[in-house]
């Protein structure tokens, strides 16, 4: 419809060719047809959103506005066009409609609250207790320090309302979440972009006059505190989840204790307070100029956008608004070497030495995986030594022997405080003093398998061999090989990462790789350890991995053994744990059950008398009174002699079931009277195809069911009020139709317990024709239902379709065919809407749905071969053979 035709001086226009019934009957038609696309992508996308909350891949926020937005628009497309057939008769819609949206529009786009509290507070404050104000991490160092006289360092942090403020101030949360939308969602083609532009908006945000102050006030405090010593400051920032009782999602932990205790999780359980470290700038002391404080408390607050924070987060199922944030100022001599030391082996149980990890400068450096770094293992029990080193330059150690034990006293000082075993970050000055940076709890290290066992199930020849087990498991995948940043645009799922270094940097694709090989690196780098603790297999040192495995087409990467081997290796890839999933009852998982209770949901019966507007309760019910009321409308506006009644017609039938026909333009012949028309006397090419396969074999009835079968029916007929066998008269009664014309077909109908749809058009165009096949629904329950599209998505697929399945709904379709063969596979549509009624009770029964598939293949090769029918002479009167048959 032309845009003119909404200019006031066109309307008497429009309402004088609207009298015309014919017009009329064109133009409501038009409006029913955009309401069943909206309906019809109403049904996709909760479907969608049911696959979403399977959590078989992980999502953000982004996905879950996206998500629900397009949701709340087929709703809104499904009132406006319902509005359009019968204007104002249903004002009520509009109310509920806006009472569901803004509970939906609350949960994905509300803001948190503004946190309260002090801006800055020097480490040891009482008041840094509350865990929504630093992360306890970070706050237990100075308990440490009165409770076990370790040294860490004099500072003060920032606390999360003031990076909150900061985030707030002029809209720059705002506009940073309009971004990430704008995006259409985090992908390996825009992730280094998007975190770029977010970051460069933060560098350039100015910092509100009260967060500033703060912070320039705290810098004075402690050059005071520091008795004016030229130091250095060290920013440190910590990005950790909350939740609504102010514990630590993950842990045992309580704020208010200052130290991390055991927990007993189940399996998959990770021992880790769920947040991550941004290591910022160094400031050159504590007399740096306001502008060089502010722009250093910038920089570190930009990295929670870093490409691997922001993964790491949708990876968690953290939301962005969900996830506190605080910048430490720590004062540090001048670093000589730093690293990482735990108190047991995070990957071996039976390994109770202690491992430090060392490189020159601050941690970060053994943390980036850039360069090489020593290792040493040291005993636990006195007197300590030095069990096994290893040195990056054996010429220039970073540490001596003695240095290495006094790093493993520091860290087993703290476990001994905990109680568990500890991950610590320290720091050695010029001064050869040993400085704590941070203390958390090392994850419980999972028992690899015996090595025997490992033998057994290895192929006698592998691609690389003699890696360090970084993370335990294993997986196969397709390789691929990243140099470079550029190389991360066309990663595939499920990959292979294979690298030289082990950089902070490749994190941004472990949401999607299932494994990791790189030539040099240590467990105590960052991609090994998100690698553990997100489940995905990890071996490093294997050198000249790159130049090995390129070119290989997919690899499996046995982490307990440090191998590689070609191709699938079922005995290994089979019994090794999957990856973590954290998605299930994560807060951005949380959130979209939330939502989807405010969409998903049918609340009340269509046959109930209280099936009214008023009582719609969600998207759901919405949308199934606006089809309701549409096909209603549709009906009662053909059926009434002022109008069209040749338009609309009953089918007359064999079928115990009704049938209306729509004809949108030339499918009727010219004069038909009566409210009966035969099938032989439509002139519609895919509506003779389809209806051949639907009569041509006649429907054996319901397979027999099993006993299994049967209970799965009864017990969702019982938990599904609108399943109620006492109401199967209504089925009967519902309209079900087929909209026609000459070349094209649509077939809307619910047969018993599921729903089907097909469409097609037919036409000399071979580029424009198409059949799709669309499937719902079931007596059974979910796990029948699914097993029954899959099935037959497997029976369209040998017949050239292509289906997509989502839980138990299937979509197939077939696209650019010429005329004669979207016929014979119209047949084969129309045949398996009869023939898979009610199979969702046999899907467990394997011998009997074997007999049923070759069965089912069978007829329909046979349908589909049969010669194609030609219309001549078939709008005579003259019924045709095609007439016949019983569903």
């Amino acid at each position: 419809m032309s845009w003119l035709r909404w200019l006031p001086f066109r309307k008497k226009t429009a309402a004088s060719s609207a009298t015309r019934p014919e017009d009329a009957f064109a133009a409501r038609y038009h409006r029913f047809k955009l309401f069943l696309g909206a309906w019809g992508k109403f049904q996709e996308l909760m479907t969608e959103l049911e696959l979403t909350l399977c959590c078989v891949n992980p999502f953000g926020m982004q996905t879950v506005r996206a998500l629900c937005t397009r949701i709340t628009t087929q709703v809104f497309q499904c009132m406006r066009q319902l509005d359009e057939l019968a204007p104002g008769r249903f004002a009520a819609l509009e109310e509920r409609f806006n009472a569901v949206q803004s509970e939906v529009a609350a949960l994905v786009y509300g803001r948190t609250d503004d946190m309260d509290g002090p801006l800055a507070l020097p480490l040891g404050d009482p008041g840094l207790d509350s865990a929504d104000r630093a992360d306890p991490a970070m706050t237990r160092l100075a308990g440490l320090r009165g409770a076990l006289g370790v040294r860490v360092p004099e500072g003060f942090i920032a606390t999360a309302a003031a990076c909150q403020r900061m985030m707030r101030h002029g809209g720059l949360q705002e506009e940073v979440s309009r971004r990430v939308q704008a995006s259409g969602g985090i992908r390996p083609d825009n992730i280094e972009g998007l975190s770029s532009s977010i970051r460069s908006l933060i560098l350039d945000a100015p910092v509100p006059d009260d967060v500033a102050d703060a912070l320039m006030d705290s810098m004075r405090s402690l050059r005071q505190r520091t008795g004016g010593v030229p130091v250095r400051v060290l920013l440190r920032g910590r990005v950790w989840p909350l939740t609504t009782d102010g514990a630590i999602p993950g842990t045992g932990h309580d704020a208010s204790t200052g130290l991390v205790s055991v927990i007993s999780g189940g399996e998959g359980a990770q021992a880790d307070d769920g947040g991550m470290t941004l290591w910022g700038p160094l400031l050159s002391g504590t007399d740096a100029d306001r502008e060089s404080v502010l722009a250093a408390f910038r920089a570190t607050l930009a990295l929670k956008y870093s490409p691997q924070a922001t993964i790491y987060r949708r990876y968690r199922g953290l939301r962005d608004a969900g996830t506190c944030v605080c910048v430490g100022f720590f004062v540090v001599g001048d670093p000589v070497a730093g690293g990482v030391a735990y108190t047991g082996n995070p990957l071996h149980v039976r390994d109770d030495s202690v491992h430090v990890y060392a490189g020159a400068g601050l941690p970060e450096s053994v943390e980036t995986g850039e360069h090489d770094v020593d290792a040493y293992h040291v005993w636990r029990t006195a007197p300590r030594g030095v069990r096994l080193h290893s040195h990056a330059r054996p010429d220039a150690p970073v540490l001596d022997d003695a240095q290495a034990c006094a790093v493993a006293d520091l860290a087993l000082t703290v476990e001994a405080a905990a109680g568990c075993r500890q991950e610590v970050d320290w720091l050695l000055d010029a001064a050869g003093r040993l400085t704590l940076l941070h203390a958390r709890l090392l994850p419980e290290a999972a028992p690899l398998p015996p090595e025997e066992r490992i033998e057994d199930s290895c192929p006698a020849e592998a691609l690389a061999c003699g890696g360090v087990t970084v993370s335990p498991g294993a997986a196969c995948g397709p390789v691929h090989v990243v140099r470079t940043l550029e190389d991360i645009r066309t990663f595939p799922d499920g990959g292979v990462l294979v690298v030289e270094r082990p950089l902070a940097a490749w994190g941004m694709v472990l949401d999607r790789a299932c494994a990791v090989v790189a030539e040099y690196g240590t467990p105590a780098c960052s991609l090994g350890a998100v690698a553990r603790e997100f489940g995905k297999p990890a071996v490093f040192g294997l050198r000249g991995a790159v130049e090995a495995l390129s070119g290989v087409d997919s690899v499996t990467v046995c982490g307990d053994a440090g191998v590689v081997y070609a191709d699938y290796v079922y005995d290994i890839v089979s019994a090794a744990p999957p990856a973590h999933n954290f998605m299930p009852r994560s807060p951005v998982h949380r959130t979209l059950a939330e939502a989807a209770h405010h969409i998903l949901p049918l609340t009340f019966d269509p046959e109930s008398p209280d099936f009214k507007a008023r009582n719609c309760q969600t998207f759901h019910d919405i949308a199934r009174y606006c089809h309701e009321q549409a096909v209603g409308e549709m009906f009662r506006f053909g059926s009434q002699q002022a109008y069209a009644p040749s338009r609309v017609k009953q089918l007359q039938c064999d079928v115990p079931k009704q049938f209306w026909v729509v004809d949108l333009d030339d499918a009727f012949p010219v004069g038909l009277k009566g409210p009966l028309v035969l099938a032989s006397r439509i002139q519609s090419v895919p509506f003779r195809a389809l209806w051949r396969g639907m009569n041509a074999i006649p429907w054996e009835g319901p397979p027999p069911v099993d006993a299994k079968g049967f209970l799965s029916v009864m017990f969702e007929a019982t938990a599904n009020p609108h399943l109620d066998p006492a109401s199967q008269s209504a089925f009967f009664s519902e309209k079900n139709y087929f909209m026609v014309s000459s070349n094209y077909c649509s077939l809307h109908s619910r047969f018993g317990f599921h729903f089907v749809a097909v469409e097609s058009l037919v036409g000399e165009r071979t580029q424009e024709n198409y059949v799709v096949f669309q499937l719902r629904g079931g007596a059974a329950n979910i796990e029948r239902r699914i097993l029954r599209v899959q099935f037959v998505a497997e029976l369209l697929q040998n017949f050239g379709f292509t289906p997509v399945v989502r839980r138990d709904a299937l979509t197939a379709r077939l696209e650019g065919i010429d005329r004669e063969t979207a016929e014979r596979h119209l047949r084969v549509a129309g045949h398996l809407t009869i023939h898979t009624r009610q199979m969702d009770m046999i899907m467990t029964d394997v011998a009997q749905l074997a007999v049923r598939r070759e069965k089912l293949l069978a007829e329909c090769a046979r349908l589909r071969d049969e010669p194609v029918e030609r219309m001549e002479g078939a709008g005579d009167g003259r019924p045709s053979d095609t007439d016949g048959g019983d569903i």
